[in-house]
């Protein structure tokens, strides 16, 4: 059974809106990758913009003010640049298939035209094969130990609760209990309309550009491997990873709202707004909780860690000049996001949209 962690009234109620705020985050940061268990038969019901209903109920001004302390909070595409080097440029993506996503702007056609090279997070997810061979040599980063599953991180209470909301996302439990919680919640978080599109064959906005970089014969280079990516999913805390599937099993009707609201922050260029909305817009009084300590890991392991190992590997390529460098819009802003850590190793770094 998981164990609470007890703590101040407010620090529970933070680490409540952080727990559904992960979810923004796993969208905006992680490239496509294996395929986890979701509803047979994905129904598209395009989702309502939620930004009218916070400003009357005085959320979005808190979501605006959390924001604004982000470094580098606005602009989703940068430029890149040092004395005697070709620019480079710098794209925040979104890791969906919506339309208006795919839309490029001309700044961002104009870059990939002129680049030499065009650099995405993984090069994995160009081939489906690969993916798949993936999670045949490594069950044990998408399921639980031998002999375990979910039953065994829930309490009674929980246990019910969860048998609910699985029937009601028209997810059937027998098919995810032995799944590590992170894996489930990236299938039941996933909303409809892009599942439809995914089942249709729509590209995410980064394989979608990588297939056109490559059909230009630009060098396609990738930051990391997808079992890079596997690996730092399956490192959280099961802690923060059942409380994480609570919170977003108990939000799900409101998962295409929050999606279709996201996705007017990103075209808007308001990155450093993505967290705070989708940690503010699904706040509930009876969300799961999790420690400080756990959630700090998360960020630390799937935010923070790899924008250094991102920036790092991005040297080489960048100390060459024209570039186009399309990763997930969450690793630009923020003390240590790409845009700053570009800057720290010496680039002047600047807004191109």
């Amino acid at each position: 059974m998981r164990n609470g962690t007890e703590g101040s009234g407010g620090t529970r109620r933070r680490h409540r809106r952080r727990l559904a705020g992960a979810l923004a985050v796993l969208l905006a940061t992680l490239a496509p990758g294996p395929a986890p268990a979701s509803a047979a038969e994905p129904a598209c019901q395009p989702g309502t913009d939620l930004t009218p209903k916070l400003a009357a109920d005085g959320r979005l001004a808190r979501i605006e003010a959390e924001a604004a302390k982000v470094p580098n909070g606005e602009g989703r595409f940068w430029r890149v640049e040092k004395d005697g080097l070709p620019p480079s440029y710098l794209f925040g993506t979104m890791h969906l298939s919506d339309p208006r996503i795919l839309a490029r702007p001309p700044a961002v056609e104009a870059a990939l035209g002129a680049a030499k090279t065009v650099v995405i997070e993984t090069l994995d997810v160009l081939d489906q094969g690969k993916s798949d061979l993936l999670v045949l040599a490594h069950p044990e980063l998408m399921m639980l130990p031998a002999g375990k599953s979910l039953d065994d991180y829930l309490s009674p209470e929980e246990k019910r609760e969860s048998d609910a909301l699985f029937a009601k996302a028209g997810t059937p439990y027998a098919a995810v209990r032995t799944l590590q919680p992170w894996f489930t919640a990236m299938g039941v978080m996933l909303p409809g309309c892009e599942a439809a599109r995914a089942a249709a064959g729509a590209h995410p906005l980064d394989i979608a550009l990588a297939l056109d970089a490559k059909a230009a014969g630009k060098v396609l280079v990738g930051l990391e491997s997808s079992l890079e990516q596997l690996q730092a999913m399956a490192s959280m805390d099961m802690e923060l990873q059942v409380a994480n599937l609570l919170s977003i099993l108990r939000v799900k009707d409101t998962i295409p709202d929050l999606f279709e609201t996201l996705t007017d922050f990103y075209l808007a260029g308001r990155i450093g707004a993505i967290g705070p909305l989708s940690e503010i817009a699904t706040e509930t009084p009876d969300s799961p909780q999790a420690s400080g300590a756990a959630y700090a890991q998360f960020e630390q392991r799937i935010v923070t860690d790899r924008n250094r190992r991102m920036a790092e590997r991005l040297a080489p390529q960048l100390a060459a000049g024209g570039v186009l460098v399309a990763v997930g819009a969450l690793h630009l802003p923020g003390e240590e996001g790409l845009v700053e850590l570009l800057r720290r190793a010496g680039y002047r770094v600047t807004r191109a949209d």
